[in-house]
This record gives structure tokens, C-alpha cells and sequence, in this order.
């Protein structure tokens, strides 16, 4: 049993330890090259929403939201096109990987160019 017990830490530790090395995107959005995992970036945005149905549909799928996101207007929520009275404020996050140190500074200098290229 402590065998047993041992291999499954070990297990867990090991998983664990390679998940968190793994990128979020597999090609640079920039060259399309495969990514050097020491080359990363984290895209952030913040937005107003209108209500908390809109930010459950966001919590729900943020990516699906990209765009809407991106064209987001002051005073308007960029899912349901409504005015805002009450912003409820919701952030797209990512985390973004690249293939040289030159790619990811042209990303940094215009990320909101670049991020819908990110797969």
C-alpha cells in the first residue's frame, strides 16, 4: 500500500510539474513557428458588461468573446450591445507563448493587433 501510495505522489507530481510547463498556444502568433516556452507574455483586457447574465456567458466561454471584447465601446456592453448603467467588470486574460524574444516584443507593442492570431 505505501508503494502504491508513493507511485501515485509521484504520479501526481510528475503531471502536475509538466502541465505547468506546457504553453497555452502551440505556434507563435507572430511567425507561426513552434514556441520556446521561456518566450511567454499574458494578454489582458478589462471590460464593463451590462448585467451578471452577461458576465455568466463570458465566464463561460471568454474566448468566444474575443472579438466582441476587442470592439468593446465606453457606455456599451460588448455582449448584448446594451447601454450600461450597472458595469459588472470582467478581464479576458491570456497567457501567450512565442518563438523568439523578436516576436514576442512585436506582440507586446501591439497585443491587441496580434491576439486573434493566437491558437
Amino acid at each position: 500500500m505505501k508503494h502504491l501510495l508513493a507511485l501515485v505522489a509521484a504520479f501526481t507530481f510528475i503531471t502536475g510539474f509538466a502541465s505547468a510547463a506546457e504553453t497555452a498556444n502551440k505556434s507563435c502568433p507572430i511567425s507561426g513557428k513552434p514556441v520556446d516556452a521561456a518566450q511567454k507574455s499574458t494578454f489582458s483586457k478589462t471590460v464593463a458588461l451590462c448585467c451578471n447574465k452577461c458576465k455568466a456567458q463570458f465566464d463561460a466561454s471568454p474566448k468566444a468573446y474575443l472579438s466582441n471584447i476587442l470592439a468593446a465601446h465606453s457606455g456599451q456592453c460588448p455582449l448584448s450591445k446594451k447601454s450600461i448603467s450597472s458595469p459588472v467588470n470582467v478581464t479576458y486574460k491570456r497567457e501567450v507563448s512565442f518563438c523568439c524574444a523578436d516576436c514576442k516584443a512585436e506582440f507586446d507593442a501591439a497585443p491587441e493587433k496580434h491576439i486573434k492570431n493566437v491558437r
